[in-house]
């Protein structure tokens, strides 16, 4: 393969092209192999030491870190807690967002004035995003959680951030109102490129707007959704600021999610050893539930 004619190290032009194409790949391969797989490497490496931050010499634990997670009550709840957030969050934002496209699709009075208002969410800095809504449910003054005291259900000087049932379930409903424009955008681009000839052959037929929209423009942004259930589901699963910003993971742990629980770990614990294998063990679940993905879309095709 490497010495024929048409081998890498071979004068013919198929060789030729094998060498330039391999020329052109080298720096991207290296920019890789720096700034990913080291890192990878390297925290597979820190997974199985004791190792901190306060200068203690590291010391080969083996296993035991791995082990400590199945005791970790605390990281189960947060592991929980990442499940809620990162499914609320992507249901709530995939639907707003197609709500939102869909109407942006409309030729209304005014359209391009309410696509600039509803961007604004996800152009806004997150710190600035975060300091607004504490201080819109701040059980003092804002403005939010005095309505919500008035109504009878908050507690008088309460706020949603600051009680352990509705904590988590406050930062989703500000997550979703952050990140929906993105859907927004990714289905309104998908929505221009249906062939409007579908809907025409579908009037003709007899069928209403409500079959219309099952039948022709839900299946036409399938891909569009899948796409977006892969991007935002991976940034969601990780996101930190937000939380951090608005309840840093309490009261109690009742918002801590694992981005969080990480950061406590590092920087407040400097446990860095337990943090890497807490990483890995969650890397190697999320890529096995990747191959079983695409083994079942390859084993649907199939058949």
């Amino acid at each position: 393969m490497l010495l024929g004619r048409n081998g890498l190290f071979g004068r013919g032009l198929v060789a030729q092209e094998r060498r330039l194409g391999l020329a052109f790949s080298l720096p991207a391969t290296l920019v890789f192999l720096l700034v990913l797989a080291y890192p990878i490497f390297e925290n597979f490496r820190a997974s199985l030491l004791d190792l901190d931050l306060v200068g203690k010499n590291p010391a080969f634990v083996g296993l035991d870190n791995f082990a400590e997670i199945g005791r970790d009550a605390n990281l189960w709840r947060s592991l929980g807690n990442t499940l809620i957030w990162t499914v609320g969050s992507l249901a709530g934002q995939l639907g707003l967002g197609l709500a939102a496209a869909l109407l942006i699709d409309r030729p209304l009075p005014g359209m391009r004035w309410i696509r600039q208002l509803l961007l604004m969410p996800y152009v806004v800095p997150v710190i600035a995003s975060a300091l607004v809504w504490q201080w819109m449910l701040d059980g003092n003054y804002g403005i939010f959680s005095a309505q919500l005291q008035s109504w009878g259900m908050l507690p008088l000087g309460a706020s949603p951030l600051g009680l352990e049932s509705s904590s988590l379930a406050t930062v989703i409903v500000i997550n979703i109102w952050r990140g929906f424009p993105f859907a927004m955008l990714v289905y309104w681009a998908a929505l221009q490129s249906i062939d409007q000839t579908q809907y025409e052959a579908a009037m003709v037929d007899g069928a209403n707007a409500v079959q219309r929209f099952f039948h022709i423009t839900l299946p036409n942004l399938a891909s569009a959704t899948l796409s977006l259930v892969a991007v935002r589901g991976l940034f969601t699963l990780m996101y930190f600021e937000l939380i951090w910003l608005t309840t840093r993971g309490g009261p109690a742990g009742s918002s801590e999610v694992m981005a969080t629980y990480l950061y406590k770990l590092i920087m407040g614990e400097f446990r860095l050893g337990y943090a890497a294998a807490i990483a890995v063990t969650v890397g190697l679940f999320i890529l096995l539930v990747l191959a079983l993905w695409r083994l079942g879309r390859r084993l649907a095709v199939k058949r």
